[in-house]
């Protein structure tokens, strides 16, 4: 049986300092050598978690490599069906409004670009939600940590991380930088809080793994103007922080911590 060791707010401080200075100065940089900065950017959650686990004290034994699936199959079927549900709603308002257009052959192409996409994008997945879930969320709440501070501050950190590699692509939104990033944190809290229920649930990240990768090998896809031209992505973009999007992550959310089986109280863990 793998060690769980103690945690230590000074291990925190290293991971938030290491995973925010490698993935911002690498997000910055994104499209630099070739795309190494990309790579870097994408992989540091990854490389710090396995550095802290390896060489700073924090052993493995309460990584969540176990899935708990046949214990919580709603949680994964939910983690599998709640992005897709999400963009189509998003999008089906949309195009019911005529402000969403899907083009000819749209379907073919989103198949094919799911298809060779889904091995990447779920390893990216993998990378963040071994660290956000696999590592900050399970040593905080060892560390005592109630749990919505404790999904609040993976929120911040997770958001945080992404800042420099928004800010490297001009066209990453059409929205005021301000306008998004704030719309962007809110979803961040609303996603941390329901993948902090999965994990403390199952003991597992793999549900965030799942649900983290669905949304990323859809969206993209979904994003592209050769599959479906949106005139508000504002309100029906199939991105989370898309109003649409964001209010049914707000309302999945709230409704896995209201659940009794999945509650955590303010003053601590079930």
């Amino acid at each position: 049986m793998a060690k769980t060791s103690p945690a230590r707010w000074r291990n925190i401080v290293i991971f938030t300092l290491l995973v925010l200075g490698i993935g911002n100065i690498a997000g910055l940089n994104y499209f630099a050598v070739q795309g190494l900065g990309g790579l870097l950017f994408i992989l540091s959650p990854l490389l710090v978690t396995l550095g802290m686990r390896l060489f700073a004290g924090d052993g493995w034994g309460d990584a969540g490599f176990r899935p708990g699936l046949r214990a919580h199959p709603g949680v994964y079927l939910t983690a599998l069906l709640l992005f897709p549900v999400l963009f189509a709603l998003g999008l089906g308002i949309g195009a019911a409004l005529s402000v969403v257009q899907f083009q000819p052959g749209w379907g073919r192409a989103l198949a094919m670009a799911v298809l060779t996409g889904a091995p990447v994008v779920l390893i990216y997945a993998f990378s963040e939600e071994f660290s956000w879930r696999g590592y900050l969320e399970p040593r905080l709440e060892s560390l005592g940590l109630p749990a919505l501070p404790r999904h609040l501050l993976v929120a911040v950190i997770w958001w945080a991380w992404h800042v420099g590699y928004v800010l490297s692509q001009p066209g990453y939104t059409t929205l005021p930088l301000p306008l998004f990033f704030l719309l962007f944190f809110v979803a961040m809290v609303a996603m941390a809080l329901l993948y902090g229920v999965w994990r403390r649930r199952t003991g597992s990240f793999w549900p965030a793994v799942i649900a983290h990768g669905v949304a990323n090998t859809l969206a993209w896809p979904l994003l592209t103007p050769g599959i479906v031209t949106i005139d508000n992505s504002l309100a029906f973009a199939a991105r989370p922080e898309a109003l649409v999007v964001l209010a049914g992550l707000c309302l999945a959310a709230l409704v896995a911590w209201r659940l009794p089986v999945s509650r955590e109280s303010l003053r601590g863990s079930p």
